[in-house]
């Protein structure tokens, strides 16, 4: 029996080419809630970013989150996981940005913020994720779960270079995500089950990127979305249809789960 399901956001429940949530996603996640199956969003996005992109006006009560690659675990209203930067570590990375003409955005655990003002880098990373720009003010040491760096990737050695130990992911032409250590959300699922109670085995995921292959270890069923990358569908247990395609919905009646 299935207990609690993880989804992510982007390519899984919203579709970027048609610029929405796709509704049949949304009405099965209602319908498995209903089956008595507690629900979690599973994102890379930090809190501020999936809250202003809609995600808790669904009409679904969500029954927690993981938010910042697994950063971030909430079950209900308590905080289950919280990894936080070294402050100093935080004021290097935006140093040495600034003094090559870059910006990096602060990740909070409720906020977040830019340095400086949006460049090219940023534009560019808007125009594939629909990035809701955040206010723009100077760090002065207010903790931090991680940093989006924008900028281009000839310029990575010279940045990374200044703190080798810190974690450094490139997931876009314009924007690297900086943490304090490893982590992925299948990390941040482990928290989340030992809180409830709950087995790996009575659990299902969804993804469709590489920063969702974590959850296939951690979760009893993880499911690709049929427009994943080859890496994940190689890893899932099942690849579903592309999410304009009723992906979710397939994968769930594909499982006796609706």
């Amino acid at each position: 029996m299935i207990k609690a399901a993880f989804f992510d956001i982007d390519w899984t429940l919203y579709d970027h080419a048609s610029h929405q949530y796709i509704s049949s996603g949304i009405e099965a996640i209602k319908k498995l809630k209903k089956q008595g199956v507690k629900c979690f969003i599973c994102t890379a996005r930090p809190y501020n970013s999936m809250k202003l992109f809609g995600i808790f006006d669904l009409g679904i009560h969500w029954d927690g989150y993981i938010c910042s690659a697994g950063a971030i675990a909430h079950v209900g209203r308590k905080c289950v996981r919280k990894l936080l930067m070294d402050k100093a570590d935080v004021y290097a990375i935006c140093h040495k940005a600034e003094s090559m003409g870059y910006t990096v955005e602060i990740v909070c655990p409720q906020s977040r913020f830019l340095i400086a003002p949006p460049n090219q880098y940023v534009d560019g990373y808007h125009y594939v994720y629909q990035y809701q720009l955040p206010r723009v003010h100077r760090y002065h040491g207010e903790d931090a779960t991680g940093l989006l760096l924008f900028s281009p990737k000839e310029s990575d050695e010279e940045i990374f270079s200044v703190r080798p130990h810190l974690d450094y992911y490139r997931f876009h032409e314009c924007a690297v995500d900086v943490s304090g250590e490893p982590h992925s959300k299948g990390d941040a699922i482990v928290d989340v089950l030992k809180e409830l109670g709950i087995n790996k085995e009575e659990t299902i995921s969804f993804g469709d990127d590489i920063q969702d292959i974590s959850m296939e270890k951690e979760t009893g069923i993880f499911v690709c979305m049929g427009n994943g990358k080859p890496e994940v569908k190689e890893a899932a247990n099942y690849v579903t249809d592309r999410i304009e395609d009723d992906g979710i919905v397939h994968a769930l009646e594909h499982f006796h789960l609706i």
